[in-house]
C-alpha cells in the first residue's frame, strides 16, 4: 500500500504545481522601449528645443505630421533633455531644432536654417537634408543618445 501512497502524493504535487504555476505566472512582457535624449550646444536659453521621433518612410527629417512622438523641452545651461517612454521596439530617426523664438517652426533664409538643428547619430553636414539611414537608431530596450545642435547662421 505504501507505493500507491507515494505515487498519489507525487501526482497530486505535480498537479498542484501546474495549477499554482499558472495562477502566479506573469503576463508575457510587452515589447516596449524607452529613449533618453540629451540635446547639447544650444547657443541661448531662449525658446525651446522641439523633437520629432520618426519611423522609417515618413519624410524624415521633416516628419512632424507622421512622427511617432513629438515633444518640446526648455533649454537649461545650453542643453535640453527628453525621455520618451512606451515606445515600440524598432528603427527610428530623431530630428530636433532650437526654436529660439518659440513660433513652432524652424525659421530659414533661402533654405538655410536660422535656428539650430540636430539629427540622431550626428551625421556630418552636407548641402542636402540628411537621409533616414544616416540618422537611424535601432531601439530594443532602454536607449540613450546625444544630439549636438548645429547653427549655420
Amino acid at each position: 500500500m505504501r507505493p500507491y501512497f507515494r505515487t498519489f502524493r507525487l501526482l497530486s504535487s505535480a498537479v498542484l504545481a501546474v495549477l499554482l504555476g499558472g495562477a502566479t505566472s506573469l503576463p508575457a512582457p510587452v515589447n516596449k522601449a524607452m529613449l533618453d535624449i540629451d540635446v547639447t550646444g544650444a547657443r541661448s536659453a531662449k525658446g525651446v528645443v522641439r523633437l520629432a521621433l520618426c519611423p522609417p518612410r515618413t519624410g524624415f527629417p521633416d516628419c512632424k505630421a507622421a512622427a511617432l512622438r513629438t515633444a518640446s523641452a526648455p533649454v537649461e545651461r545650453g542643453q535640453a533633455r527628453f525621455q520618451l517612454t512606451d515606445l515600440p521596439a524598432g528603427s527610428f530617426a530623431v530630428s530636433v531644432f532650437h526654436d529660439e523664438n518659440d513660433n513652432g517652426r524652424m525659421d530659414s533664409f533661402v533654405g538655410i536654417p536660422r535656428e539650430g538643428y540636430g539629427i540622431s547619430r550626428n551625421p556630418p553636414f552636407r548641402a542636402r537634408a540628411p537621409r533616414f539611414d544616416e540618422a537611424e537608431i535601432v531601439l530594443a530596450g532602454h536607449g540613450q543618445i546625444t544630439i549636438a545642435l548645429r547653427y549655420l547662421m
